[in-house]
């Protein structure tokens, strides 16, 4: 647009101001975009101090033909909010008649922008009459900033409206108005599309009141794993604020609820969640795999009074939960602990036996140097570490006793150690908690397999590509990418036929079950397991094993396994 002369336009303005000559005013305003700085903020001063009926219009005009002018030179913006709330009946009267639609678009963002409520009626009949949808949008967001509770229901109705920018907004405008009605339809619309799922639960999370706080703690419960490890996230980054109602859930039945929820409160590091994680396993949870997550959220928080309590986790059937209660064990040692582990490894029974695989297998340092002075844990240590144990595991023990003074029964276990074999298979396990890492690590050692521990499914993902496995075993619930996801992306580049995906979970939801198939998994193991499980798979997955190494992993695993009884993890 070529340049006009700044002092004819000012003029020319002054003059149908003062003619009321709206007209013309808006011709002469049409063309700002050729005139300098100078003679914006001239503009600016005549428009401020012209009559607010004469005003208000060509304001709206004006921002409705030069959007960007509104962002250079905020001052219109405000000029028109000004008068508005000066004359709300002026703007009142213009949203009713004015059909231009840059300029109702215009009228309706001021509507909501200075809080009107007085428009909360007339917009919601607009959303009623008007089949535009950048009209209808702007009447949406309008609303939700507003804050009227009528507008509720014509604003949900617009979450089923089959256009995503329209959804979206009635998502953040449902938001806005933040009532118990407003949270519930969010609610209502999840487990339709996972981006809009992660958007209603991020309005949850942003809101962090009680009702939206429930609403979270309500999609630990779901039956989607996308909504389920959302949800943990979100509540795990509220922190002190989510605990209260988190710990309600203690109270309740359902293991998955209560496995999630313990996940949550060890993350949270809120120590009044100690007594009623401690309560709950006092009442001896039958789910094994409720007590591996209330032990491994004990590990998480620092447990000083009652943590003699930890002790009874070593005593457990399954071998995960032991091993998670010596995590906790060694993340709270004290006095009181050492003198009871001491008291049972002293026999140098199965038991002592047991503890003290455990300790090495969790990776137990603190509880390792203080059992090593005891004759009885120094005999199973160095028969566990020389005969059985994994050669990561052996080399770590045998470092720690080198370097703390122990260089005699560290030579000891390598002068026993019996050459390693190749193992036969190569395998990746992606799984969130370390413990269950450390103990894939000793079954798969059992059973002849190279394993690669992942407890980031990045990682895992990136490492599929330049080193691939010949197996991949796969937790479902994890952050930031879940297990349905992952083997959908492994997909994208591995057959099934090429490179066998396990899901391993404690959940067995339907829906999930059917999700892991489309993406490709080709089976689904439940926890707890054990060697047994391990070893069976291999035995099924054998064909397919055989076409990648030339070997019999099924015979392999049955040889591995068969005669011992299967310790449950």
């Amino acid at each position: 647009m070529p340049k006009i002369n700044a002092g004819d336009f000012i003029e020319e303005l002054r003059f149908d101001i003062r003619q009321k000559d709206v007209i013309k005013a808006k011709l002469v305003l049409s063309k700002i975009g050729a005139v300098d700085g100078d003679a914006c903020k001239m503009a600016l001063f005549e428009l401020n101090r012209s009559d607010d009926a004469f005003a208000i219009p060509l304001i709206v005009n004006l921002i409705a033909e030069h959007r960007g002018l509104a962002l250079s030179h905020p001052q219109f913006k405000e000029i028109l909010y000004a008068k508005s709330l000066y004359h709300p009946d002026l703007l009142l009267s213009m949203l009713t008649r004015e059909r231009k639609r840059e300029n109702r678009v215009v009228l309706v963002e001021v509507a909501g922008e200075i809080r009107l409520e007085g428009a909360a009626a007339q917009l919601i009949g607009i959303l009623n009459e008007d089949a535009d949808q950048t009209v209808i949008k702007a009447v949406i967001a309008a609303l939700g900033r507003i804050g009227h509770t009528a507008a509720i229901t014509p604003i949900s109705e617009y979450l089923y409206s089959g256009s995503l920018e329209l959804t979206i907004a009635a998502i953040s405008a449902l938001g806005r108005l933040a009532t118990p009605t407003a949270f519930q339809r969010l609610a209502e619309k999840l487990g339709a599309d996972s981006d809009l799922d992660i958007m209603i639960l991020d309005v949850f999370a942003a809101d962090q009141s009680t009702e939206a706080i429930e609403r979270l703690n309500e999609a630990l419960a779901s039956h989607y794993a996308h909504l389920r490890n959302a949800a943990k996230q979100r509540l795990r980054d509220l922190g002190g604020k989510a605990v209260p109602i988190l710990i309600r859930n203690l109270l309740h039945d359902n293991p998955d609820l209560l496995i999630h929820t313990l996940n949550v409160l060890g993350e949270s590091g809120d120590e009044s969640a100690i007594v009623p994680i401690r309560k709950l396993l006092h009442n001896e949870p039958r789910d094994p795999n409720v007590r591996f997550a209330a032990f491994e959220a004990l590990g998480l928080l620092p447990v000083e009074k009652g943590a003699v309590a930890l002790a009874q986790g070593l005593s457990d059937p399954v071998e995960n939960v032991r091993a998670a209660a010596a995590g906790a064990i060694n993340r709270n040692y004290n006095p009181m602990l050492a003198a009871g582990l001491k008291n049972l490894i002293r026999s140098g029974d199965r038991e002592a036996r047991q503890v003290t695989e455990t300790v090495l297998n969790a990776g137990c340092e603190t509880i390792f140097l203080n059992l090593l002075e005891e004759a009885p844990f120094q005999l199973c240590a160095v028969d566990f570490l020389s005969r059985r144990a994994h050669p990561d595991l052996r080399t770590y023990f045998v470092r720690l006793m080198e370097t703390n003074g122990h260089a005699n029964l560290a030579s000891e276990v390598t002068d026993h150690a019996g050459s390693v074999e190749k193992p036969s298979l190569k395998v990746f396990v992606v799984d969130d908690s370390k413990m269950i890492l450390n103990v894939y690590r000793g079954i798969l050692h059992s059973l002849g397999c190279d394993s690669k521990l992942f407890q980031f499914p990045a990682e895992a993902l990136k490492a599929v590509k330049s080193d691939t496995p010949d197996l991949i075993f796969t937790d479902l619930n994890m952050p930031h990418i879940n297990g349905i996801e992952l083997i959908r992306e492994v997909r994208r580049h591995f057959d099934k036929r090429i490179l066998p995906i396990v899901m391993v979970t404690t959940q067995n939801e339907t829906q999930d079950n059917v999700a892991a198939l489309e993406a490709g998994v080709n089976t689904i193991l439940h926890k707890p397991f054990g060697a047994g499980d391990l070893g069976r798979v291999l035995t099924d997955l054998g064909h397919l094993l055989r076409k990648q190494t030339g070997r019999d992993h099924g015979s392999l695993a049955a040889e591995s396994w068969g005669g011992r009884r299967a310790f449950a993890f």
